[in-house]
């Protein structure tokens, strides 16, 4: 390296071959290191030396977070590089071929962010269309490294450069648009299609970060159904968006297979761990049994799910199937997460809520009921806003049972009476038309002589029953949660049998295994509890009947 070229800001290419022969050869004062063909050769150069350590400008393809050629090993370690780069003060560029894919690689960039113990909200990804031509890639650059490099007055003189990924041929330069330059570095901007704007990764709670109204509309995923019909493709009578799988979707639903939405009217009620919980006791307990179910956990509560955490992972989400050109089993299963020591797929729902209108209802109606034809038992856990059209139009409606999780506080009974009216009464009289007897009451966290007595639950459900009733044993869940070890509780001698009974309650034609471990009394409570004995049927026969049959 010479004396000179030590001097210039150095520009590390981690893209395609006609990107960096575009940089190298643009005239502009900076020095483009040898083209690095993916992150772990990125590592590798710059710990050898063969790559300049102090290079300001790092370029990217999205090519590395694409389904061909990159897996998902290779998104992670592309999402840790971009966003240790961008923390480290570096310009960091990403060539877009594929805009769509944004926001499946935004939940990657935030779940390194955290993992990195890095504030994501100033985090910074100048995003470059390569389809304008290289003229038009040249002079967003400039915009961005006005104050850094030096670029010629007139790029690419002799005519514009049509850009390629590899086994492509180049794509037809776009005609050029009007881009106030001065504005775009002011900006601290993101170029797409349109002129550009600001979009750090945001925080998951925090406010988003404003947006200078002369920067141009947040890049979303194209409408469901736009876009070119796929093979397996577009529905011939319009039920389903372009991107389903319809030889997927015509196939039967698995023989004997139950959907159970897991649902309630108040935050805290526990929903969440009854619905891991029971989908791990089916796994589980039906292995046991010598007739392994398949068993599949959607995260319905888009704006605050809570599976996520109680596994210990967050991606992919359901957004990276949503980005997917076909929703097939073989995307939808590599997009799925393995909830360890459950023997349970969960598919997670997206990190930001504001991604919650990007999936939306017509996506997760698809997807359900292409996980009917995958999976034995698919369990929804839904938000406990039972109206929102995730619930009311999805949930409630694909689900062959409803298990409506209360407290025994009175304000969290008195709940579940408003939400049973709504969700039962006539849709000529302004409720959801649900059949009450798809329906059953999961009595959470439930303790003895706390002024809430079976009659006072039965008379709230107006006639629901009570299915389930699992005792409070609020330490152990705490402990088993923030050590994401929730599988632990089902060998808790409280947990462990109720949640078994829940199960087959809820599969009553299946071989569920009883529970095998050691029973010890609950202080305070006896069997003869009348909440207690709602839990085991009216018969007390040791056999439940499924409430939804009964």
């Amino acid at each position: 390296m010479t004396e000179g070229s030590a001097r210039r800001p150095g520009v590390i290419v981690v893209a395609e071959p006609d990107v960096h022969a575009l940089l190298a050869d643009s005239g502009a004062d900076w020095n483009v290191q040898g083209r690095v063909g993916d992150v772990s050769s990125l590592w590798s150069g710059l710990s050898s030396g063969a790559l300049d350590q102090r290079s300001r400008v790092l370029v990217f393809s999205d090519s590395l977070m694409a389904d061909d050629p990159g897996d998902e090993d290779e998104r992670l370690q592309t999402a840790r590089a971009l966003v240790a780069m961008a923390n480290a003060g570096a310009h960091v560029f990403l060539i877009e071929w594929r805009p769509d894919l944004w926001p499946g690689m935004e939940e990657y960039i935030r779940a390194a962010a955290d993992a990195q113990g890095v504030d994501h909200v100033g985090l910074v990804f100048h995003r470059i269309s390569p389809m304008k031509g290289g003229r038009a890639v040249l002079n967003s650059m400039r915009g961005q490294l006005a104050n850094v490099v030096e670029f010629p007055d007139v790029v690419l003189p002799d005519g514009d450069v049509l850009l390629a990924r590899p086994g492509e041929s180049a794509h037809p330069a776009e005609p050029p648009r009007s881009v106030d330059l001065s504005e775009l570095g002011a900006l601290r901007g993101l170029e797409t299609d349109e002129p550009t704007e600001t979009a750090p990764v945001a925080p998951r709670s925090a406010p988003e970060p404003s947006v200078s109204e002369s920067a141009g509309p947040r890049p979303t995923l194209p409408p469901l159904g736009s876009g070119a019909p796929q093979a397996t493709g577009t529905s011939a009578d319009g039920n389903y968006p372009a991107q389903a799988d319809l030889s997927l979707l015509r196939q039967p639903r698995l023989a004997g297979q139950t959907t159970i939405t897991v649902t309630s009217s108040k935050g805290g009620s526990g929903k969440s761990t009854v619905s891991i919980l029971l989908a791990a006791t089916i796994a589980r307990a039906s292995a046991e049994a010598g007739r392994p179910l398949s068993v599949c956990l959607l995260d319905l509560d888009t704006r605050d799910g809570q599976v996520a955490s109680l596994i210990g992972k967050f991606m992919p989400t359901a957004l990276n199937i949503r980005v997917q050109p076909v929703w097939d089993e073989e995307r939808i299963r590599r997009n799925l997460v393995r909830a360890e020591g459950m023997e349970v797929d969960t598919l997670l729902a997206p990190i930001r809520p504001r991604t919650a209108e990007t999936v939306g209802p017509e996506f997760y109606r698809t997807i359900v009921q292409s996980l009917q034809r995958m999976y034995d038992v698919v369990i929804m856990d839904t938000s406990v806003q039972y109206l929102d059209p995730l619930i009311a139009d999805v949930a409630l409606v694909e689900s062959d049972e409803i298990l409506f999780v209360t407290t025994l506080a009175s304000t969290a009974v008195q709940g579940m009476a408003r939400a049973l009216r709504e969700m039962t009464a006539p849709v000529d009289e302004s409720g959801l038309g649900v059949p009450r007897e798809k329906i059953g009451i999961v009595v959470n966290q439930s303790v003895a002589n706390v002024g809430m007595e079976r009659d006072q639950v039965l008379a709230a459900g107006l006639g629901v029953p009570v299915v389930g009733v699992i005792p409070l044993a609020t330490k152990d869940v705490l402990t088993a949660t923030n050590l994401n070890r929730m599988q632990a509780l089902l060998d808790h001698p409280l947990l462990g049998p109720a949640y078994n009974d829940l199960a087959r309650s809820c599969l009553p034609d299946r071989d569920i295994a009883p529970w095998a471990g050691e029973q010890h009394p609950e202080p305070g409570r006896s069997a003869e509890d009348p909440v207690v004995r709602a839990s085991a049927g009216e018969e007390g026969t040791g056999r439940r009947r499924g409430f939804f049959r009964r």
